[in-house]
C-alpha cells in the first residue's frame, strides 16, 4: 500500500508540474499554490525563476515548513508565506496583503485540498479565486471523482482525512465553467501512468484521482 501511494503521488506531481511548466510558459509571472504544506515547486522547478510564488495556508504549517528551510537551496522564485485563518479572513484579502497582483496572470495551484472541503466552501473559495484571476491566468486543481472501493474510503478516514466531497468530470467543469474558466485537459491516473511511467506503476486502485486544468 505504501508503494502503491507513493507512485500515486508521484504520478499527480508530475502531472500538475507540466501543467505548471505549461501555463508559465504561457506568460503567468504568478503562482499560489493554495493549502501549500510542504510543497517544494518553487525549489524545484527552474521554470519559476523570476516568477512570484504565494504559499497559502495554516500558519501553524508555515511555520514548521520555515523552520526547516534553511536546509535548503534558494528558491528559483521569490516566495511568500501567506498565512490564513479561513473562517476568519477571506482569500483576497490575505493576498492583497501579500502583493499578490490581481491584474496579472496567475497560476493556481490547488492540490490535495477540494476532497475535504464541502461543496460550499469549495464553491465559495472558488469565487475567491476566480475574482483575482486576470485574462490569462489558469487554475489547476486536483479532485476526487466518487470512490467506489469500502477500503479506499476506510483508509482515508483511518489516516484521519475522511473524503467529504466527489464530482464527476462533468460537475468539476461545470462549478468552473460557472465562475469563469474553461478545462483545457482533464485528466486522471491511468493517463498519467501512460505519459510519466509508461504504464508500470501499480495504481489501478487510484482511478478516482484526477486534475483538472482550466483558463480564463
Amino acid at each position: 500500500m505504501a508503494r502503491t501511494m507513493a507512485d500515486m503521488i508521484a504520478l499527480r506531481t508530475a502531472s500538475i508540474d507540466r501543467a505548471v511548466r505549461a501555463t508559465i510558459a504561457g506568460g503567468a509571472t504568478q503562482l499560489v499554490i493554495l493549502g501549500a504544506g510542504y510543497d517544494g515547486r518553487a525549489w524545484r522547478l527552474p521554470e519559476l525563476a523570476g516568477v512570484k510564488v504565494f504559499e497559502v495556508d495554516h500558519p501553524a504549517t508555515q511555520e514548521d515548513k520555515r523552520a526547516h528551510l534553511t536546509q535548503l537551496p534558494p528558491p528559483a522564485g521569490t516566495v511568500s508565506f501567506v498565512s490564513i485563518d479561513f473562517e476568519r479572513e477571506s482569500l483576497g484579502t490575505v493576498l492583497d496583503r501579500a502583493g499578490h497582483d490581481s491584474s496579472s496572470p496567475t497560476c493556481w495551484i490547488w492540490e490535495g485540498v477540494v476532497m475535504y472541503l464541502t461543496r460550499t466552501a469549495m464553491r465559495a473559495t472558488l469565487d475567491g479565486i476566480a475574482s483575482r484571476s486576470a485574462p490569462g491566468s489558469t487554475l489547476i486543481v486536483n479532485y476526487h471523482t466518487a470512490h467506489r472501493r469500502f477500503f479506499a474510503r476506510l483508509v482515508f478516514r483511518l489516516i484521519g482525512e475522511p473524503q467529504i466531497s466527489a464530482w464527476t468530470r462533468e460537475e468539476m467543469a461545470a462549478d468552473l465553467r460557472s465562475v469563469g474558466f474553461v478545462v483545457s485537459e482533464d485528466s486522471g491516473m491511468t493517463d498519467w501512468n501512460d505519459r510519466f511511467a509508461e504504464g508500470r506503476a501499480k495504481v489501478e486502485r487510484a482511478s478516482y484521482m484526477r486534475v483538472a486544468t482550466a483558463s480564463t
